[in-house]
């Protein structure tokens, strides 16, 4: 026990040693901190003469770039507003208080300045936190209170989402005009040593300007000091996840014109991309300020996509039309045969499949009349003359006799194809059932009504096949269309989406700097620059 006792009166003894001795700073401190408070007056500015300037030295240090509504268009800034004065009353002799150089005070206790935010999208226009203010030995004050302001911010989505917007924060004095307070700005930019950073906006600049400006209201003026933001919004997102997807869209446009005519898909694709269209509109008043000053850069191509794949949807439904055509409902103009079945596929580097194929045929003709004939020439130079002119009368009457009872249908086709070339049409005028019959040989009743017969069926195959190459000019015309359509439709798509991606400033210029007025000139006062304001 007498152990446990001896050491209780030890560790009091050392209790009683250490506040002793530390009482002397603590009695100094409350000494000074009593002069310094006893016949202080919080409500009068810190000067010696009523004709001297308070200045006041304000800077910011930038926290965090909390959010940039475009909705509502104001910036929620996170900062540490740093304020500096020079108070005389708050003036001592450090060797008179055992070398004390700082003191802490309530600023509540002291003066400051009334500064306000000008700006402010809320009802919150100054510091709400009280905090402690730090005084030096000779007069100089330093406030820095955090604080989270919500400033309004003209928002231009003119460019959107390639825009650089420029927002400021503006402060100065609520009942001190530019007579009893001077205002400077601490630095030339906004200090960002301990900024984070923002996912979505780049911070390009932070200038800070001083301005002058006279009210309405009153016959002074007011110095206020702007903190400027000069905000680049990242697009990486909007990139994705809408302006990708709108420049497939469409192009997507463009599929339409290579499915066939016959397919009922292709008014379908075309009404399905219309739809997406406006679903990327629908969602264009979620993201960026509803506003009538401008039109997104964003919703111009889609206004530019859409009014695209409405044309497409026309011209579609027009080259159906076409396709469908028939020699009974409609009649081609000549005009309209020259432009679309002879000029145009030469420029769009198309070719008629029946073309190609006479082509073809022709040529694998003129080579097995020119393998005949060297076969022919091969023969008769091995035989004697006599043989040669015996085998030559042969052929010859063997030839005359093909060719009597040659197929009629052969030389009906070639009756149709000369017609046709020619243009003639009056098989489908006055229709080929109708045409002069030559007349029928003397013989039977029954050979009479035969040959009869044949000729009527003769006519009805040439009226069916005249009809048929009616119909497939029809739809090589709508081919046609269809494939000039695809040429045009690719070019202005693809100019458009090359304009529209360089049209915004901000990826080739920065022309943003231009748009901040240039501070007002100011010249401090003698002998009231305040010292220490780094």
């Amino acid at each position: 026990m007498s152990q446990m006792s001896s050491y209780r009166k030890l560790i009091l003894a050392l209790l009683t040693c250490f506040f002793i001795g530390g009482g002397d700073g603590s009695k100094s401190a409350e000494r000074l901190y009593d002069k310094l408070i006893t016949n202080y007056s919080a409500l009068y500015r810190p000067v010696e003469k009523d004709t001297d300037k308070v200045v006041v030295y304000l800077g910011m240090d930038l926290s965090q770039l909390v959010d940039i509504d475009e909705q509502n268009e104001m910036m929620v800034t996170s900062v540490w507003l740093k304020q500096q004065w020079r108070d005389h009353k708050l003036v001592w002799d450090p060797q008179e208080y055992e070398g004390i150089e700082w003191m802490k005070f309530e600023i509540d206790q002291i003066w400051y300045p009334d500064l306000v935010l000008y700006n402010t999208a809320e009802g919150s226009y100054a510091v709400e936190l009280i905090s402690r203010a730090t005084v030096r030995y000779d007069g100089v004050v330093k406030w820095n209170p955090p604080a989270i302001f919500r400033s309004s911010c003209n928002i231009d989505i003119e460019h959107f989402p390639f825009d650089v917007q420029l927002c400021y924060m503006k402060f100065g004095a609520w009942t001190h005009d530019g007579s009893v307070m001077e205002l400077l700005p601490i630095d030339g930019q906004v200090g960002r040593k301990d900024y984070r950073e923002n996912g979505e906006w780049e911070i390009q600049d932070n200038p800070a300007k001083r301005y002058e400006e006279k009210y309405a209201c009153c016959q002074d003026i007011f110095i206020d000091i702007k903190f400027f933001f000069v905000l680049k919004r990242n697009p990486l997102f909007y990139v994705i996840t809408l302006v990708i997807p709108c420049i497939l869209i469409a192009f997507l446009t463009l599929s339409v014109f290579f499915i066939s005519s016959d397919a009922q898909e292709k008014i379908t694709l075309s009404i399905s991309v219309l739809l997406a269209l406006i679903v990327f509109l629908l969602l264009i008043p979620s993201i960026v300020p509803p506003t009538s000053k401008t039109i997104p850069l964003i919703v111009k191509y889609l206004l530019f996509t859409m009014g695209t794949v409405a044309v497409s949807i026309v011209s579609t439904v027009f080259t159906i039309n076409l396709h469908f055509r028939t020699s009974l409902s409609h009649q081609m103009p000549r005009w309209l045969r020259r432009i679309f079945l002879e000029v145009l596929p030469k420029f769009l580097l198309i070719e008629r499949p029946q073309v190609i194929e006479e082509r073809k045929e022709k040529h694998h003709r003129k080579q097995m009349q020119k393998e005949d004939q060297i076969g022919v020439r091969k023969v008769l130079a091995t035989m004697d003359e006599d043989a040669t002119v015996g085998i030559r009368s042969n052929f010859n009457k063997e030839l005359l006799k093909n060719t009597d009872s040659a197929p009629r249908n052969a030389l009906l086709g070639a009756d149709l194809r000369d017609q046709h070339m020619f243009g003639h049409t009056a098989a489908l005028d006055g229709g080929a059932c109708n045409r002069e019959k030559p007349p029928a040989p003397h013989g039977s009743i029954a050979g009479d009504e035969l040959v009869s017969a044949q000729y009527d069926i003769v006519g009805m195959l040439r009226e069916s096949y005249l009809r048929g190459q009616m119909e497939e000019e029809w739809t090589y015309v709508g081919l046609v269309i269809d494939r000039l359509l695809l040429y045009l439709f690719s070019i202005s798509v693809f100019v458009g989406t090359v304009y529209i991606c360089i049209l915004p400033p901000s990826l080739w210029q920065d022309d943003v700097h231009n748009q901040i007025p240039k501070e007002t000139v100011h010249a401090v006062p003698n002998g009231t620059v305040v010292s220490g304001t780094s």
